[in-house]
């Protein structure tokens, strides 16, 4: 039984000046996939828009979903998302 996903995401934006930086992030104690991938669309839609305000753009961004069971992750329901931001 899955206990809950915990939602890691990487992005690196660009900023107007030709500058890049990258990041991660982590959420956790998700009830369930569905609510780790909306989550993760959430989330990348909110970092390319605080991006588009800045003049910059978001250059790549990635979340993988870990299922966690009570022996630790499970990588049978672990699951990663690639997205194109628009």
């Amino acid at each position: 039984m899955i206990l809950k996903y915990i939602l890691l995401t990487s992005f690196c934006v660009t900023f107007a000046n030709g500058e890049t930086s990258c990041g991660q992030y982590m959420r956790d104690n998700l009830s369930d996939g569905s609510e780790c991938i909306k989550m993760a669309e959430l989330i990348g839609k909110a970092k390319k828009r605080q991006m588009l305000e800045k003049k910059g753009s978001l250059a790549s961004y990635e979340a993988s979903c870990l299922a966690i069971d009570k022996t630790g992750m499970n990588i049978d329901y672990t699951f990663n998302i690639s997205y194109t931001i628009s």
